[in-house]
Parts: C-alpha cells; structure tokens; sequence
C-alpha cells in the first residue's frame, strides 16, 4: 500500500510541474480590452497581432503588427501595414496576469 502512495504523490508532482510550466508568451496571447476606449488588441501565439480601432478615422480600424517578448514581462509591438511608411516600434509591460500597459494606454484581458 505504501508503494501505491508514494507513486501516486510522484505523478501528482509531475503532472502539477508540467501544467504549472507555461511559456512566458501564453501570458500575453489572448485579447486585451483598452480600458478607455472600445479598442482592443490581439496577441496571437504565431507572434502577429491586430489592433481593432474604432477611434482614429485616420487610421485603419484593423492594424496588424507583429510582437516580440522581451524580458521582465516586456515585449515590443512593431505595426507591419503593407504599403505605408513603417511606424515607430512600440513597448509595453504586463503588469499582472490580466493587465497591460502599452504606451500611456491601459488594457485587460478579456479572453
């Protein structure tokens, strides 16, 4: 009987471990509401991402970019529309598991 416990606790360690094991970019992939504005901004898991504008009619209402992580829960978005001039990289920070700041913009996530 003690065999039986002693494997159970050591695959309950082990699959505990390998769930508890995700990649740092799974924090960001998701959608991200801006908390101002009805925009909001999605980070895929292939690196790309689209922002859904609705408050620049100067702009288009679907800006896709693609991301890259940084260290300490940075990472930088650079806009990639084809035929227009490229804009400025972007950086932003996590700030917790359902909060990002990108430039002076605040964000939740929502999925």
């Amino acid at each position: 009987m003690r065999f039986l416990s002693t494997k159970s606790w050591a695959v309950l360690f082990l699959l505990a471990t390998l769930l508890g094991c995700s990649k740092p970019e799974s924090k960001l992939v998701g959608t991200w509401m801006n908390e101002k504005t009805s925009s909001n901004i999605v980070f895929n898991m292939d690196k790309t991402g689209v922002i859904h504008q609705r408050t620049n009619p100067q702009l288009p209402p679907d800006i896709p970019f693609k991301w890259t992580l940084l260290s300490g829960g940075e990472f930088k978005v650079e806009v990639t529309m084809p035929g227009s001039p490229s804009a400025p990289a972007a950086q932003g920070r996590l700030e917790g598991k359902d909060t990002m700041v990108l430039g002076e913009d605040s964000f939740k996530k929502v999925k």
